[in-house]
Formats: structure tokens, C-alpha cells, sequence
């Protein structure tokens, strides 16, 4: 019998603990109803007309085109830039070196490269220089270069830049003021 009464006495803590814990555990709250779902394919916006626009699949293909004719247009600047000689001078133009714009291969990496083709030093100043004084030089010139790279490649995106702002619904940073 004991062992029966220690059986109880544990099944009616256990209903108690339940119950104590349960009173917490569920809400009175209405639940939030769910909402409509609908797919909106033509952007007409749903029951409310043709006035509320939203993003339907004839946008979508719209931006979809859009976005082909800005990588065209990319292709089409990369392709201008990998033609032309990018130049850069270092220790008041005794070395200097040309240089090639190898457009982005891997999307995962957005930084274009530079390919130096020549260096030409100037042979009083080679003569005469240290490898510290050289090993600067050659730097500098490089480091310009690069420079100069960049100026000519933002020259060159900032009419994609415009074009993409606009496509996106923004004014250009020319028009604004």
C-alpha cells in the first residue's frame, strides 16, 4: 500500500506541475490571420486596381533586360579600356613603365588587375642609383600608374554609373543641384 500512495502523491505532483506550467504556456491572443499570397504577375496589385502598382513579372523582365544591357555596356567599356597603353612615371620621370587594364575574370573578386608590360630607366640615373633608390622608384612609377589607371577607368564607368541610377529610378549625381 505504501508504495501505492507514493505512486499517487508522485502522478499528482506531476498533474500539478503540468498544469501550473501549462496556464503559461498558451495564449489567449487571436493569432495573426495569414496574408494573402497571391502572385501579382502583370504588377496589377491585387483586388485594389490598377492604381497600386507593385512589382509584378513584367518588371521583373523589364530589370531583367535592363541589367543585360549594363553588362553589355561593361563588356563594351572593358573591352575599350584592355586596348589602350596606361603609363606611370617614378623619381621625376627617370623610370617609367606602361601598363594594361585586365578587366575583372572572377565575379567573386571586383578588383580589375594591371599588367605592367615595360619599364624603361633612364641609364644616368640607373648608373648612379641604389637598389634602395631604384626599388623606390620602380614603386612609385607602379603606384602612378595604377593611379592613372584608375582615373581613366572612373572616367569611363561614370557614364554606366549614370545609367544605372537612372535605371534604379535616381537622378545622376549631376542632375541633383
Amino acid at each position: 500500500m505504501h508504495q501505492r500512495e507514493a505512486m499517487r502523491v508522485l502522478q499528482t505532483t506531476t498533474v500539478l506541475l503540468a498544469a501550473s506550467t501549462s496556464v503559461c504556456a498558451f495564449s489567449t491572443q487571436k493569432l495573426a490571420q495569414p496574408q494573402s499570397t497571391a502572385l501579382n504577375l502583370f504588377g496589377k496589385g491585387g483586388t485594389e486596381g490598377a492604381a497600386k502598382k507593385g512589382p509584378g513579372m513584367m518588371d521583373q523582365i523589364a530589370m531583367f533586360k535592363k541589367a543585360q544591357e549594363m553588362a553589355q555596356k561593361k563588356q563594351k567599356i572593358d573591352e575599350e579600356l584592355k586596348k589602350m597603353d596606361f603609363s606611370g612615371e617614378g623619381a621625376d620621370g627617370k623610370v617609367k613603365a606602361s601598363f594594361k587594364y585586365v578587366p575583372v575574370q572572377n565575379p567573386m573578386d571586383p578588383n580589375p588587375d594591371y599588367e605592367a608590360v615595360s619599364f624603361e630607366f633612364d641609364a644616368d640615373y640607373y648608373e648612379s642609383a641604389s637598389p634602395e633608390d631604384l626599388a623606390a622608384a620602380v614603386k612609385d612609377c607602379i603606384t602612378n600608374g595604377i593611379e592613372t589607371t584608375n582615373q581613366v577607368v572612373a572616367e569611363k564607368y561614370s557614364a554606366l554609373q549614370g545609367d544605372l541610377m537612372q535605371a534604379f529610378g535616381q537622378k545622376p549625381a549631376e542632375e541633383e543641384s
